[in-house]
């Protein structure tokens, strides 16, 4: 054993401090020929755990005035599901979906002529659910759609009503959309928008709402969304000029 470097071991001794945030170390050895020695302290601060303030869950009310009145509209006046009401739109009323629109009053009318959906499938249905009152929009009521049906009937494709599809008995299972409507100090409906699709993994429609799932459904191919649709949306409607797309 070599005496000169027992005795330089022995002598020797290391120290080492750091710190870091809300932690404190300390660390010290020492070393000789037969001895390490190893010290360390740990503090930590942790930060008290701060209780999630819950709000209360709103339903809203069914009896609400705008809820009955968007919930008649929908099944017997909108012109989708049944024959349309033209008095129960305003005169700036505005229509937008996410393939078709904006049309204003005369065009959505005579789009809604043209379809004739309620007469394609009799028994259409928009088992409509979950309706709400905008908490930002008093005059606004969301609500949710499910369309289902039968197409017994016939598509129309054109204005003259020559152009008319067979639904072929093909069974409509639209998947959940989400639907508004916004009313005008007379309870006219001032805005509609439909079609928008919460879950497109549902239903038979392929992912798509309102009359583009039931052309879908039906067989009829429909273009998505670019610039071969913006196009069809720039065709003159009824008395000419041209229509801007959304």
């Amino acid at each position: 054993q070599n005496p000169l470097g027992s005795s330089m071991l022995s002598l020797f001794t290391a120290s080492l401090s750091f710190q870091l945030p809300s932690l404190s170390y300390q660390y010290q050895s020492q070393a000789s020929t037969s001895v390490i020695r190893c010290s360390a302290t740990v503090s930590a601060t942790i930060p008290p755990v701060v209780s999630a303030t819950i709000p209360p869950v709103e339903m809203a009310d069914a009896a609400h005035p705008l809820i009955q009145r968007a919930n008649e509209i929908l099944y017997s006046e909108s012109g989708f599901y049944s024959p349309y009401n033209e008095s129960a739109f305003s005169e700036d009323f505005v229509f937008r979906g996410p393939y078709i629109g904006p049309l204003n009053k005369q065009d959505y009318l005579s789009t809604m002529d043209t379809f004739k959906i309620h007469e394609a499938i009799p028994d259409i249905s928009p088992n409509a659910f979950g309706f709400s009152i905008d908490p930002k929009d008093p005059n606004r009521v969301w609500f949710m759609v499910r369309n289902s049906g039968t197409a017994t009937g016939e598509l129309g494709l054109d204005r003259d009503g020559k152009l008319r599809v067979p639904g072929k008995g093909a069974v409509l299972d639209g998947c959940p959309e989400t639907f508004s409507i916004i009313f005008d100090a007379d309870r006219k409906v001032k805005y509609l928008s439909v079609g928008y699709v919460a879950d497109r993994f549902e239903g038979n429609t392929n992912g798509k709402g309102a009359a583009v799932g039931i052309f879908h459904v039906i067989g009829l191919p429909f273009p998505s969304p670019g610039p071969l649709l913006k196009f069809a949306q720039w065709l003159p409607p009824p008395g000419g000029g041209l229509r801007a797309p959304a």
